[in-house]
C-alpha cells in the first residue's frame, strides 16, 4: 500500500477549489489598487468593500436553507459558476478611467461608470458567496465522518490562488511595461480561463444530499440558544473584521510605502504583491490547511481563535515599523496562518454542531458572520481610518484593538466553559457524538 494516496472521490473537489478559488486571484486581490488607480479615495474604497458583501448577508444563509430544503445543490453550484464567468467577462470590458489625482468623493458617487463597475463587483462577490456555501457544504458531505480533513481539501484553493496571483502579477507588470499605469487585461484573461474550466468540473462533481431528514426549524434554533455557539459567531465576526484589513488594504499600504520611501519599486509592484500572495498561501495557508485536521483534534476551536487574535496583534504591529515594501513579505506567512486556522476552525465547528439536513443552513450563517458582517464593517472602518489618520497609524491602532480582543475572547471563553451546562454544543444531537470517531491521523491526501 502506498504511503501517500489520493482519494479519487475527492479529486474533483480539489480541482474545483484550485480553479474556482484560484480564478479570483488575477483580479480580486488587486481590486483595491485598481480602484486607487481610478482616482478613488480610501474612504470610497472602504465604502465599496462595505457595500460589497451586504447582499450576501441575506443570500448566503438563504441559499443554504433553499438547497437544504429542495435538494438542489448541483443546479445551484453549476448556475453560480456560469454566472461568475459572465460577470467577470463584463468586468473586463467596462471602460477604465485613469486619474493622476484623487477624485472628489461626491464626483465619484455621481458617476454612472462608477456605479456600473461597483454593481458588477458586488454581483461577483454575491455569487462567490453563494458558491462558497455550496462548495463547503458539498465538501463536508463528501468527507463524511472525517470533517477535520476539510483543510486538506481547501488548501488546493490556496494553491490555485497563490499560483494564479503571481502569474497574473508578473504578466500585468510585463504587459504594462512603459505605461504610466497598470493594464490588468492579462489578469482578466487568466481568470476567465479558470472559471470556464471550473464550469466543467462542477458539472462532474458527485453531490449527494440526505432526502429523509427529520430536521425542523426548532432543532436549528436550539443551536443558537447555546452560549458557546453565540460566542463562536461573535468571534467569527471579529475575525472577519480584522482580516478585511489584510484582504483590502495591505496592497494599498505597500504602494504608500513605495511612493514615500522606495519609488524605484513601483515598476514591479504587481510582481511584489503577487509574490506576497504566493508566500501567504504556500508559506502560511497551505501548510496550516494541511495540518488543520491534526491541530483541530488536539486544540479546542476557541483556543485556535485566541491564537488567531494574537497573530493579528503581531501582524498589525509589524506593519507599523517597516518602510521597505519588501519586508512585508515575511508578514504574509502570518496572514496565511490566520486565515487557514480561522476558516478551518469555523467551518469544521459549524459542521460538528449541525443536525443532519441543515448543513447548508449553518454553513451559510457562519459564512455570513465571517464575510457578510465582520468583513464589511472592517472595510468601512478601514477606509475611514486610512483616509483620516493614515495607513501606519491605522495599523498601529488595529494592533491595540486586536490585543484587547484577544484578552476579552480568552476571558469570555473561560467563563462560558465554567458556567455552561453542556460541555459541547454538539451534545444536543446524539448523532454528532460519533462524528469524530475513527479520526486517526495519517498522511493520506483524503
Amino acid at each position: 500500500m502506498p504511503y501517500i494516496q489520493i482519494n479519487r472521490k475527492l479529486l474533483l473537489m480539489k480541482i474545483h477549489y484550485f480553479l474556482g478559488i484560484g480564478g479570483y486571484a488575477p483580479f480580486s486581490p488587486f481590486m483595491t489598487t485598481i480602484l486607487k488607480q481610478r482616482g478613488y479615495s480610501a474612504f470610497i474604497v472602504g465604502l465599496i468593500f462595505m457595500l460589497q458583501p451586504i447582499p450576501g448577508i441575506l443570500i448566503r444563509p438563504l441559499i443554504g436553507v433553499i438547497t437544504d430544503k429542495y435538494k438542489c445543490r448541483r443546479s445551484v453550484i453549476i448556475l453560480s459558476s456560469i454566472i461568475t464567468f459572465v460577470l467577470v467577462c463584463l468586468l473586463s470590458i467596462i471602460p477604465g478611467t485613469i486619474s493622476k489625482e484623487e477624485m472628489n468623493d461626491l464626483d465619484v458617487i455621481k458617476s454612472p461608470l462608477f456605479w456600473l463597475f461597483i454593481t458588477t463587483i458586488v454581483l461577483i462577490n454575491t455569487d462567490g458567496m453563494v458558491k462558497s456555501v455550496i462548495e463547503d457544504t458539498i465538501c463536508m458531505d463528501l468527507l463524511g465522518k472525517d470533517k477535520n480533513n476539510y483543510g486538506k481539501q481547501r488548501l488546493w484553493g490556496s494553491i490555485g490562488w497563490s499560483l494564479f496571483a503571481i502569474i497574473s502579477g508578473v504578466c500585468i507588470d510585463w504587459y504594462s511595461a512603459g505605461l504610466e499605469y497598470k493594464n490588468y487585461a492579462p489578469g482578466y484573461v487568466i481568470a476567465l480561463i479558470c472559471f470556464l474550466l471550473d464550469i466543467y468540473v462542477v458539472s462532474k462533481l458527485k453531490i449527494v444530499q440526505e432526502t429523509n431528514s427529520n430536521i425542523v426549524a426548532s432543532d436549528v434554533k436550539k443551536i443558537f440558544t447555546q452560549g458557546k455557539v453565540v460566542a463562536f459567531l461573535l468571534w467569527v465576526v471579529f475575525i472577519g473584521f480584522f482580516i478585511s484589513f489584510i484582504w483590502n488594504f495591505v496592497f494599498w499600504y505597500l504602494e504608500d510605502l513605495s511612493n514615500v520611501y522606495h519609488p524605484e519599486m513601483k515598476s514591479w509592484m504587481k510582481s511584489l504583491q503577487g509574490t506576497a500572495l504566493l508566500i501567504q498561501c504556500f508559506g502560511g495557508e497551505v501548510p496550516l490547511f494541511f495540518l488543520s485536521s491534526y491541530i483541530l483534534k488536539r486544540v479546542n476551536h476557541m483556543t485556535i481563535f485566541s491564537i488567531v487574535f494574537f497573530m493579528f496583534t503581531c501582524i498589525f504591529s509589524v506593519y507599523t515599523i517597516i518602510e521597505n515594501p519588501f519586508w512585508a513579505l515575511p508578514v504574509e506567512l502570518l496572514n496565511g496562518m490566520t486565515f487557514a486556522l480561522s476558516y478551518s476552525a469555523a467551518t469544521s465547528y459549524a459542521a460538528l454542531i449541525t443536525p443532519t439536513g441543515a448543513e447548508g443552513t449553518l454553513q451559510g450563517v457562519v459564512g455570513t458572520a465571517y464575510t457578510g458582517i465582520g468583513a464589511p464593517i472592517g472595510s468601512f472602518v478601514g477606509g475611514y481610518m486610512f483616509k483620516h489618520i493614515g495607513s501606519i497609524d491605522s495599523f498601529r491602532l488595529l494592533g491595540v484593538v486586536a490585543f484587547f480582543t484577544c484578552i476579552i475572547q480568552i476571558t469570555v471563553n473561560y467563563l462560558i466553559n465554567r458556567l455552561t451546562i453542556n460541555e459541547d454544543p454538539k451534545d444536543i444531537y446524539s448523532k454528532v457524538e460519533t462524528k469524530d470517531d475513527n479520526l486517526e491521523e495519517d498522511l493520506t491526501l483524503t
